[in-house]
């Protein structure tokens, strides 16, 4: 079977189809559960009930089907923030769609081991998947172009730099979601990520000092 035959077998297969969603589920469930380390291909397949050579069959490898799991997963988490960033709303209203990254977390508390595991797995020394920096730096770009548009029109300070302002929205979000599991006591996911966004508008351009 060469390898186009196979491609269509596995998108066409609704055994197969449900195989692979069994395995991308069971996957985060063990991330969740053992931390990416410990994901191993036997709890995979048990949770899953489905055999070894499924993962080969359907992903390749191990490694490739744990990439799969949590950066699907990841940009599940970002693709509502990239549709607010690239509407045609004001920009102050399309910069408040950050608020939307950290609020999913609010939604399910159980995924932001997800989330922090597909970022720490991207950022390992000698990662071969780059999917996890790519869905973050085209974050940081798509959140440079609305704080420079807001520039622009005078929202906020003329001070204010929008790559690295960008970047560091990106940080704060981040250390959020991992501020969320370190002290679940404290305020709420929402909460915090309403004083993120409000702090870039808070730098309003009238009666800044510009330095």
């Amino acid at each position: 079977m060469n390898n186009s035959t196979r491609a269509q077998r596995r998108a066409t297969s609704p055994d197969g189809s449900d195989t692979r969603l069994a395995l991308l589920v069971a996957t985060r469930d063990c991330v969740r559960e053992h931390g990416a380390a410990g994901a191993t291909s036997r709890l995979i397949v048990e949770k899953a009930g489905a055999n070894l050579g499924a993962i080969t069959y359907y992903f390749g490898s191990k490694d490739q089907l744990v990439d799969e799991a949590l950066f699907g997963e990841l940009r599940s988490r970002l693709d509502p923030v990239m549709v607010g960033l690239e509407s045609q709303g004001p920009a102050p209203a399309r910069l408040l769609n950050v608020q939307q990254l950290v609020v999913e977390f609010e939604k399910s508390a159980d995924d932001v081991p997800i989330y922090l595991s597909a970022l720490m797995h991207s950022a390992e020394a000698g990662a071969t998947d780059n999917r996890g920096r790519e869905v973050i730096t085209k974050l940081r770009e798509r959140l440079s172009v609305v704080i420079a548009q807001l520039k622009e029109e005078g929202v906020v300070a003329t001070w204010v730099a929008p790559a690295a302002m960008a970047s560091l929205l990106v940080a704060a979000a981040n250390g959020i979601a991992l501020q969320s599991r370190l002290d679940p006591e404290g305020p709420k996911l929402v909460e915090l990520a309403s004083q993120l966004a409000s702090l870039l508008l808070a730098a309003s351009a009238p009666g800044s000092s510009d330095q």
